[in-house]
């Protein structure tokens, strides 16, 4: 009798540490690394354009190349990434090009082991270059970046990214875009981990 009293504690506290380790379990899905990618991408510019949802502007809309890195997960849900993009083709007008260098923490609204569901709210500097005609306005400024990404699992470490993104451009001034300009876009890429998803 002695023997089992002393033994159900023991007993008890193994099953408290089974289920406290089950409870933990889904942490193994989303290990903090860093990641790389690139992706196509395109932008409606508004400059030039009626409107400015990123699907209204196809006869004038921006399109290159965007690169990303990042730390997914640097405290809970909080991750950071840097993001430059190079939108080197068509616009309005001939001559048009608009970059951008940005970074800032990311959030993870849902974490699985095949999909992730992230918002994120970046700044940093955009450029602008605006066709010979109408040069008004070009230049370098501030910008601020909200996006929204969902990113969908190919393989161990790679990845499906859908971005979209939208700016914010407070101190452009221009004959198309006197209180500043807020262009909007989205981008399909790929995603490399460095180190693979469990």
């Amino acid at each position: 009798m002695a023997v089992t009293k002393a033994l159900l504690p023991l007993v008890l506290q193994a099953a408290l540490v089974g289920v406290l380790s089950a409870q933990t379990a889904p942490a193994v899905f989303m290990p903090s690394t860093i990641y790389v990618g690139a992706e196509p991408t395109t932008v409606n510019p508004d400059w030039g354009c009626g409107s400015g949802s990123p699907f209204s502007c196809w006869n004038h809309q921006l399109f290159g190349v965007e690169a990303y890195a990042g730390v997914n997960q640097v405290w809970r849900q909080l991750g950071v990434e840097a993001d430059a993009r190079w939108l080197n083709w068509r616009g309005v007008g001939s001559g048009m090009k608009e970059s951008n260098y940005v970074a800032g923490p990311s959030y993870r609204l849902i974490g699985r082991r095949n999909f992730t569901l992230s918002a994120d709210f970046m700044a940093g500097r955009g450029s602008i270059t605006l066709p010979p005609a109408d040069p008004l306005g070009q230049g370098s400024y501030w910008i601020f970046s909200p996006g929204g990404r969902v990113e969908q699992r190919l393989t161990n470490r790679y990845y499906i990214r859908y971005e979209y993104e939208y700016q914010m451009w407070p101190g452009f001034t221009g004959l198309k875009g006197d209180h500043g300009l807020t262009p909007s876009g989205f981008g399909v890429g790929v995603t490399y981990r460095l180190h693979p998803t469990v």
